[in-house]
């Protein structure tokens, strides 16, 4: 039978669970149940006080796609589970929850965990799960303890600064992500007179005004009064896209996660500041996005991540623009809190995404 899903302010999910000591009919039925549950809404674990009972049970599985890199793990039924064991590696993953639907949140897990618990049987099991195994059962063991995947948000707070559309998407993203409170937005160029009256043109300050987030409009960063609010704001980190200023050490040694720059090329390829325009020049086959770590020589610092799209020739230096801003933002918000990456990686996108793009500008 399938069990309707407890969802996030159900007082359940937040109750103490017990300990299975019974393991009759009634306690074989709720397993059954537990699993056609699971499967019913294409989950790959589910606890017991998803469906309302206060016990501790859980069951996982999990079948990859055949071009999937993340290995399947058999049907598993733990009561009573207790990790053993956690390694000292961690990892972070987007996780999701039949509980709190809707929402995708980054969470940071040990890699490998040894599990003793019980069968559903009763009898006493060890197992080493690694890899997705592991952190779905991690995942799991939380709604035993009455953690949700909410309580793993750790808000980082964020200053954005930005004056062209490139960083339109991101500023979007980190504004909608609840790990992320943008608290300033800086930005470098003053609204356009049109036949005496002031308008707005300039994308970045719209958004910071229809979210009610703090806008510093300056054309020159390195003064001393933006230096003095920016340390009296004191962001952990600050995200910068398209700004078109050199950012001072004075403000690259502010936040604690430094100053993350969202550059619309595959550095080292095309440093400076128009790197769409010659990746377009120079008829080249392969565009992308790098985040990089800025620090005061021009385009010079670490790159933290990259991610590549494929050209066929065409391509506008507005089109591009519009679908690299795009990608820059899924790959700032797969990418963060960047500290903990440990290794770069690549991504190389298929040209339907770019259609897709264009289509989307064509029809504003």
């Amino acid at each position: 039978m399938i069990l309707p899903i407890k969802k996030e302010g159900d007082p359940v999910l937040r109750e103490p669970t017990e300990q299975v000591v019974d393991f009759d009919f009634e306690f074989q039925t709720l397993v059954n149940n537990m699993i056609e549950t699971m499967r019913a809404n294409n989950g790959v674990g589910l606890a017991a006080p998803q469906v309302g009972v206060s016990k501790r049970i859980l069951v996982c599985e999990f079948t990859a796609e055949e071009d999937s890199q993340l290995p399947s793990f058999p049907l598993t039924v733990l009561c009573n589970p207790r990790i053993k064991q956690a390694s000292k590696e961690e990892v972070n993953m987007v996780e999701g929850c039949l509980s709190v639907p809707d929402r995708e949140i980054l969470v940071k897990r040990p890699k490998s965990v040894t599990v003793v618990a019980q069968d559903r049987y009763g009898n006493p099991i060890e197992i080493d799960a690694e890899s997705i195994f592991a952190r779905v059962v991690q995942h799991e063991i939380d709604h035993l303890n009455s953690t949700l995947i909410v309580d793993h948000v750790q808000e980082l707070n964020v200053m954005f600064i930005g004056t062209g559309s490139l960083g339109e998407y991101s500023l979007r993203e980190l504004i909608a992500d609840t790990q992320y409170h943008v608290n300033a937005v800086i930005t470098g160029e003053a609204k356009a007179t049109i036949r005496g009256q002031a308008i707005e043109t300039n994308t970045i300050a719209q958004i910071a005004h229809q979210a009610k987030i703090p806008l510093i409009r300056t054309e020159r960063i390195r003064d001393e009064a933006i230096i003095e609010k920016i340390k009296k704001i004191n962001p952990d980190l600050i995200v910068m896209a398209d700004f078109g200023q050199i950012i001072p050490k004075e403000i690259l040694n502010i936040p604690r996660f430094g100053v993350l720059n969202i550059h619309p090329s595959l550095l080292p390829r095309h440093r400076g500041p128009s790197p769409i325009q010659q990746t377009i020049l120079d008829g080249d086959k392969m565009a992308g996005v790098s985040l990089m770590l800025t620090v005061p020589e021009l385009d010079a610092g670490p790159v933290i991540a990259q991610t590549a799209v494929e050209l066929i020739g065409v391509e506008t230096s507005s089109i591009l623009k519009d679908y690299l801003g795009e990608l820059g933002a899924a790959l700032l918000l797969n990418s963060l809190p960047y500290p903990e990456i440990s290794s770069r990686f690549r991504k190389t996108m298929k040209r339907p995404h770019l259609l897709v793009c264009l289509l989307k500008k064509m029809a504003r």
